[in-house]
């Protein structure tokens, strides 16, 4: 049973919802938190601290005059400074300043250095960073990074690895007599070309025996995603029985076309029921990180697979060195990865449709709810790292915009007129509004 539907009264929308809500309010939180509290050391007043746009639905004042609460919709966040006259911090609230004391001034965005400005806005983004990095080396040190060793730590029902009667802590000591030093050694040799009954040799509670081995079961999709697969009207339940011509026995095989493909159109024959279908589709490029954090490119379809294999390793629990570098690692990967994927676009080698909005946030989000508590901190982690990254884009009424207006202020020794920031920051909410209609409309037609 997933992690959500152990959850009482959960129904289908709320199965959605109350993931979404959990992740994008964490990731929010921690960024204008960010603002906050930076702005608080450099001597900033906050006046209000919102999650959330629009009608307040919660909010309390504390003692030093910050109104804090919660708004209607969730997209999103603010923290309004002293002397701002939006919660953007566009530009300043004139009438107010002039009706300021001196030290309510001195406690004014406006006022502030333009360093102290600039740590301020850019303490968002930073935060986001860092929550992302904890959380990956908190789910390293909580739930364990992929062991090395050949020891069998997933068995999943129904899989060829469970009718053989491999069992959870099961050491791999050789397959058909060759010694199997790490449990990719074990995948690998088990799923290569040749395929056939295996003769694995396994340690269980002190005893050695040995397990007969074959991979049967057809090749059977167990979703399918975005991407090229659904374009090309694969449906879950599909078995996939070859790709240009040559007969794909398991999901390695499957991974192996495509990746071989390097972009290029594959002839895939599926079954489908009592039927055999046809269907060319073409595999896209994503960079991404593999289970350790290490960036890698890979071709993909948009397909996720029932197992055959069924088995995988064992979780060893990281100390806190290693969680440490690992969140940062992953953290620094998700962010270059992020960056590979906006260039490729540019260069017309990536999709724009692969752009998702806050639809398809909330489906996954739903998704990893169920695989567990660990898979939904790891989404929080990527949406944080993403959310930090976006908001450093030199783009007026983001993050980085307002550091771009500040950089050219160092430059000039004075700031841009209001004019010139004005047009800069309808261009950069048109900019905005343009990139969310269309990852919206993205995950309206993946529907």
């Amino acid at each position: 049973m997933g992690f959500i539907e152990q959850i009482p009264l959960i129904g289908p929308t709320l199965y959605y919802v109350l993931p979404f809500l959990l992740v994008l309010g964490i990731v929010v939180a921690v960024h204008e938190y960010g603002h906050y509290i930076v702005a608080k050391w450099c001597g900033v007043h906050s006046d209000v601290f919102s999650l959330g746009f629009g009608p307040e639905l919660y909010g309390w004042e504390d003692g030093k005059g910050t109104r804090w609460k919660v708004c209607l919709i969730p997209l999103g966040g603010y923290v309004k400074f002293r002397g701002d006259a939006d919660a953007a911090s566009a530009r300043p609230d004139d009438e107010a300043i002039g009706q300021m004391t001196e030290a309510e001034l001195a406690a004014s965005f406006p006022r502030a250095s333009l360093g102290r400005r600039a740590m301020i806005v850019a303490a968002g983004p930073v935060f986001n960073f860092v929550l992302a990095a904890l959380i990956f080396g908190g789910v390293a040190m909580i739930s364990g990074l992929p062991s090395e060793k050949p020891v069998i730590g997933v068995v999943q029902e129904d899989t060829d690895g469970a009718k053989a009667g491999f069992l959870e802590g099961d050491r791999i000591l050789a397959v058909d007599g060759a010694s199997v030093e790490t449990f990719r050694d074990f995948g690998t040799t088990v799923l290569d070309d040749t395929g056939g009954r295996r003769e694995v040799e396994i340690e269980r509670d002190g005893r050695r025996m040995v397990i007969p081995f074959e991979i049967i079961s057809p090749v059977t999709l167990a979703s399918v995603t975005d991407g090229a697969a659904r374009e090309a009207g694969l449906q879950a339940g599909d078995t996939i029985l070859t790709i240009d011509g040559r007969d794909i026995r398991v999901f390695q095989d499957l991974r192996e076309a495509v990746l071989a493909s390097e972009g290029q159109p594959l002839d895939v024959e599926v079954g489908r029921g009592d039927e055999t279908l046809r269907v060319e589709l073409t595999p896209r490029r994503t960079d991404t990180t593999d289970e350790n954090g290490e960036p890698v490119t890979r071709w993909l379809i948009g397909v996720t697979g029932g197992s055959s294999f069924g088995l995988g390793p064992a979780l060893e629990r990281a100390g806190p060195v290693e969680a440490a570098t690992y969140g940062v690692r992953a953290t620094v990967n998700i962010i270059s990865s992020s960056l590979s994927f906006i260039a490729d676009i540019f260069r017309g080698q990536g999709d724009s449709a692969d752009l998702g909005g806050p639809i398809r946030i909330a489906e996954v989000s739903g998704e990893a709810a169920n695989d567990g508590f660990a898979s939904l901190m790891r989404l929080t982690a990527i949406l944080s790292a993403s959310i930090g990254l976006i908001n450093l884009f030199p783009i007026p009424v983001l993050d980085g915009g307002h550091l771009l207006f500040y950089g050219i202020e160092a430059i000039r020794g004075r700031p841009l007129s209001e004019r010139m920031q004005e047009i800069g920051l309808t261009i950069g909410l048109a900019m905005v509004v343009m990139l969310m209609v269309y990852a919206t409309y993205n995950d309206v037609m993946r529907l």
